[in-house]
């Protein structure tokens, strides 16, 4: 039976939150086992005994758009990446980071992708697309209708990364409170029908530059709603 370290499982968690992130959280590989075999982050961690998540929230889903935000966040991340890297090497451990959704934002805004961004795509292409199963098997959130992460916190506005390692870190239950529900407002307001409820949207139909993240921002704002009502309630309690 695997021994996990508790003590060392804390002091990530409180590093990695006093460095910039607000969400973490601790999932086991076998997130990946679906994955092809060359694309599994145990292709460079053999021994891999935990993946690492983490989320920054954002303002909205405008700020994909923006040129400055994307610069700033890739920053962030590899800040971040570097903290908890370093942390898990100085304890003795390896560590692999990740600049995954990164990638994304750049197909997003309709700029061409660089070259250090084809690199990562072509060699961990399989990783990308499982990174919000990662996210929910760490407890962050719950996989969304429009397969975005939905977490309490933050609603769809948290920006996801993680690293893999062969720390034996302590793992976190899987989110499993269903967020969505009964709601079906990304399925609505979707202008082009991409979203159907199960599985990835339509990558034919989904034009997110068009609608501006319309099945985010409608999220986002019955999120804000439902906060808003709970804080509410709270006061008057």
């Amino acid at each position: 039976m695997p021994v996990h370290d508790q003590k060392l499982t804390k002091e990530l968690k409180k590093m990695a939150l006093s460095n910039h992130v607000d969400l973490i959280g601790i999932a086991d590989p076998k997130v990946f086992d679906d994955v092809p075999t060359k694309d599994r982050p145990v292709d460079i961690l053999s021994d891999a005994k935990a993946v690492v998540v983490y989320a920054v929230k954002f303002k909205d889903a405008s700020c994909v758009f923006e040129e400055s935000w994307y610069k700033e966040i890739e920053k962030l991340l590899t800040h971040i990446n570097k903290k908890i890297e370093g942390f898990l090497t100085r304890k003795g451990y390896k560590a692999h980071t990740f600049l995954t959704e990164v990638d994304f934002i750049e197909e997003i805004q309709g700029q061409p992708f660089c070259e250090r961004t084809l690199a990562r795509q072509r060699r961990w292409g399989g990783v990308y697309y499982k990174l919000q199963n990662a996210a929910v098997a760490a407890g962050l959130g719950w996989l969304g209708k429009n397969r975005t992460v939905i977490t309490p916190e933050y609603g769809p506005c948290a920006f996801m990364n993680m690293i893999v390692t062969d720390a034996p870190l302590v793992l976190d239950d899987p989110f499993d409170e269903d967020l969505c529900a009964n709601c079906d407002l990304c399925l609505k307001i979707c202008p082009t029908g991409a979203i159907f409820g199960k599985g990835h949207p339509d990558p034919a139909l989904c034009k997110p530059r068009e609608d501006k993240f319309a099945c985010v921002r409608v999220c986002q704002e019955k999120t804000l709603k439902q906060q808003k009502r709970l804080a509410e309630r709270k006061k008057s309690t």
